[in-house]
């Protein structure tokens, strides 16, 4: 990557955040604050905050008053459809209706189940989208069969992506499973995240998991090399580098990303999310320079990106809150 490019989506990045931040509120989060202003800049869409204030007002009105649904997560659907349709503020009615959908076919109602109606909104066909949910839901319930204690409501979305390809449930299940147990023997460590990853893992060919498997562990050795630091938040975007042509490549840009990141004054307390945002620029960039991706590919890429961001601002709200309580009681 052109590193003057780079530094333009930087200062775009800052010049969003801080339209943003006048926007809506000091009192959120300033992870939540520059996770959202870097879906616009991955997306290469122009923040507009009058128009984020509308769709964020009228997602509002259009929950009940007793939805658990907080703030920041509003936020984060917001960001979500008006990066993704012409027509937020109809693609959000039609959310509500996937919503529906999807709660009314056994998926509990929350945040999560949010997400999941956007990845459903955003990547199905009209003539099987029912199928699909249900497809869903087997793959949940198969996941937690496989780990009940790891498997959670935050699986929504990755059940729903899942639910997409032709391959069978038990397949899945033992690509799945292969992941966990290779990765889990490889410096990763067990748990919640490396499930996500393992997840995301079986979007690579059948044929191939071993090189896969590889290629991610071998990520996380590089980077570590660099000095960074790799955390369970961070262990998804090593999943998608890996389903990248040729991962190994990425390292350098990679790392100059995060090197000019880390040493703005907004972001140089959050070295973690530096290094995550880092990744989602390379990948979106990956994805809109390089005709290698196949254009199938390059859509689960992107539907795993945005489910990651959201999860991302779905656990930090989650952590604040409980923070907040307990500084109450």
């Amino acid at each position: 990557m052109n590193q003057e490019m780079v530094e333009q989506k930087i200062e775009r990045l800052l010049s969003d955040f801080d339209a943003l931040t006048n926007a809506i509120s000091w009192g959120i989060d300033k992870r939540i604050r520059l996770s959202i202003a870097a879906q616009f800049i991955t997306s290469e869409n122009e923040l507009n905050a009058k128009q984020f204030l509308e769709v964020s007002d009228y997602i509002k009105k259009g929950l009940k008053w007793f939805s658990n649904v907080r703030q920041e997560m509003r936020y984060a659907i917001a960001a979500l459809l008006i990066n993704k349709f012409s027509d937020p503020l109809q693609a959000f009615d039609e959310l509500k209706v996937c919503y529906e959908e999807l709660t009314d076919n056994g998926f509990k109602k929350g945040p999560n189940t949010y997400i999941a109606a956007y990845i459903l909104l955003s990547h199905h066909q009209e003539s099987n989208k029912t199928d699909q949910i249900r497809g869903a839901m087997e793959i949940y319930k198969a996941m937690k069969k496989q780990h009940f204690f790891l498997t959670s409501y935050d699986d929504y979305p990755l059940a729903v992506l899942l639910s997409q390809t032709d391959r069978n449930v038990e397949e899945q299940m033992e690509d799945i499973e292969f992941y966990y147990q290779f990765l889990g023997n490889h410096t990763f460590k067990r748990g919640n995240d490396l499930q996500f990853l393992s997840h995301i893992l079986t979007y690579g060919q059948e044929n191939n998991r071993d090189a896969l498997a590889e290629d991610c562990a071998q990520l996380f050795e590089a980077f570590k090399k660099h000095s960074i630091k790799i955390k369970g938040m961070h262990y998804p975007a090593l999943g998608v580098l890996a389903l990248l042509k040729k991962p190994e490549t990425a390292i350098p840009d990679i790392f100059m990303i995060y090197s000019l990141l880390k040493e703005k004054k907004p972001l140089r307390w959050y070295k973690d999310l530096c290094f995550l945002l880092a990744i989602q620029m390379y990948v979106q960039d990956t994805i809109e320079n390089n005709d290698i991706l196949s254009i199938g590919m390059a859509v689960n890429i992107q539907a795993i990106l945005q489910a990651q961001e959201a999860a991302s601002i779905a656990a930090i709200t989650a952590t604040t809150a409980t923070a907040a309580s307990s500084s109450s009681d």
